[in-house]
């Protein structure tokens, strides 16, 4: 910066003395213990007299600076022409340049620094005052508040701040989307109104927790404006203003994440089941043709004794024999079946068809039942499938509705859907039925897993279902309520499926 000396300029005697006369020990205390900036500018702009806030301000001691340096070199270049024509106006037009306004003032380091500037002219003078307070750091809160309310507004979490007794005073607009109010019916509302998941005594002890931890997350359930229940995980924080008490809460929806669990937890089941399959495959082919030779025997020479038999106990009792035998003979072919879980033979079929075709072979027994049929079929992608083998599927569903609704006494309908849905054929085979236990629900593929073995069933049926379908790269799986019906749903993917005439 460049120094300046002017002999003819007053000195700082001589500014006290035309400035304040008598007060001017008074004056001086004010001026120099002031924790303002402070300076008195001369016509020229020169500073005649600065405080030790000011030497502090532009880091130089005040005889380095009391008439010696224009008060315009610390002023920014870009703020120097404003501040020179104001200090003009001021003597020129008095009143007609502001009192206050705000520049940037460079120390003798290089470093700017933010000023709110009040300027006063001395009546009768051509001198005038300043007082500058730096605001840098305040308007770098401002900006830093400016960005964070801007971070939090746009934020793709819902973000809440909560008082002492729950209350919303603050949601971004991601709450608002999440709970589907709009903000100002947010801020009616306390954090008590939409978590369903969490008792208010249980929140109230959480809360009291917190104010010991700092930071908690549970899961819970909020419920929205259009009273739809999500499942959301709640980072809870807490935060001390004042001797106040405030919570900063973040929700975020995890209905997707849930969903994958049950995915996930599905699939290893399913894998969990091909591998007991397999396994009980290998052991059922090997007994089955052990069996099956004795049995050939057996059924054969029951046939002859019965047909050479003229004792009518003895009659009977072959017939016993015969019939056990023949059923013994039932369950060696459908271990059989089971056991040989052969690759599907696929060929362009009409799903609906395959659906159409079950039925028309179940017919007689379902309308011999009482068993209304109702079938709501789509318009459906032409698939490769095994087309006996998905048959064969479907009859045994419909089979087992048919056998749990007559054994029941209870129900009379049976509902076939189709459609696509995510890159699948969905077929459904509903009943209103018995339905089944939650405690059978997970058994129900197992292998010679069966509810009706007094009547016969060997619990081979959905087993071979099973397989059939994951051979098919599907999913099949099983809904009830007890006492309400159950739904068999089967999956068959869309991709690698589809017909080879309607891929180009």
């Amino acid at each position: 910066m460049t120094s300046r000396e002017d002999s003819n300029k007053p000195g700082r005697e001589e500014v006290e003395k035309r400035l304040l006369g008598d007060a001017v020990s008074t004056f001086r205390t004010m001026f120099e213990r002031s924790g303002t900036a402070m300076a008195v500018l001369n016509k020229g702009g020169i500073i005649v007299m600065a405080n030790e806030a000011l030497a502090r301000l532009v880091d130089m001691g005040l005889w380095e600076i009391e008439g010696k340096h224009s008060w315009f070199e610390f002023v920014a270049e870009d703020d120097r022409k404003k501040a020179q024509e104001y200090h003009n106006l001021r003597r020129s037009h008095p009143g007609s340049a502001p009192e206050h306004y705000e520049f940037i003032l460079v120390d003798q380091n290089g470093t700017s620094h933010d000023i709110e500037i009040n300027v006063a002219v001395f009546h009768s003078t051509d001198l005038s005052l300043l007082s500058l307070i730096e605001v840098t750091h305040l308007k770098t809160a401002q900006e830093m508040g400016r960005l964070t309310r801007f971070a939090v507004e746009h934020a793709g979490e819902a973000i809440f701040w909560l008082n002492d007794k729950g209350a919303i005073l603050y949601a971004n607009s991601a709450a608002s989307r999440l709970l589907g109010y709009n903000l100002g019916g947010m801020m009616s509302l306390a954090i008590q109104d939409v978590d369903i998941g969490t008792t208010r005594k249980e929140l109230k002890r959480r809360l009291a927790v917190l104010k010991q931890t700092g930071s908690e997350t549970w899961e819970t359930e909020y419920r929205r404006h259009d009273g739809r229940v999500l499942p959301v995980e709640a980072v809870f924080n807490f935060i001390q203003l004042n001797d106040k008490h405030y919570y900063w809460v973040f929700a975020r929806d995890i209905s997707e994440r849930i969903q994958a669990g049950l995915r996930e937890k599905q699939l290893q089941s399913e894998l969990n089941l091909s591998g007991r399959l397999a396994s009980v495959g290998e052991l059922a082919a090997g007994v089955a043709h052990e069996i099956n030779n004795p049995l050939t025997g057996i059924i054969g020479f029951s046939e002859r004794l019965l047909r050479k038999s003229t004792d009518e106990k003895m009659s009977i009792d072959l017939k016993r024999i015969h019939s056990e035998a023949q059923r013994a003979a039932k369950v060696v072919q459908n271990l059989l079946t089971f056991a040989r879980q052969r690759q599907p033979h696929k060929e362009p079929v009409d799903i609906n068809e395959i659906v159409m075709e079950s039925l028309e072979l179940r017919s007689y027994e379902l309308q011999q039942s009482g068993i209304q049929v109702i079938t709501h079929l789509a318009e459906l992608t032409c698939l490769m499938v095994d087309h006996y083998q998905l048959e064969q599927v479907l009859v045994n569903l419909i089979i087992n509705a048919e056998q749990a609704i007559t054994k029941a006494g209870k129900g009379d309908r049976l509902i076939i859907t189709t459609g696509e849905l995510d890159g699948y054929i969905i077929i459904t085979v509903t009943d209103n039925g018995p339905g089944i236990e939650a405690k059978n629900l997970t058994k129900l593929f197992d292998p010679f897993f069966t509810t009706n073995a007094n009547t016969g069933g060997t619990g081979l049926g959905l087993s071979i279902c099973h397989g059939i379908v994951l051979e098919h790269g599907g999913r099949i799986s099983a809904s009830s309520e007890f006492g309400e019906g159950t739904t068999f749903t089967l999956s068959l993917p869309l991709k690698n499926g589809i017909c080879p005439a309607l891929e180009a």
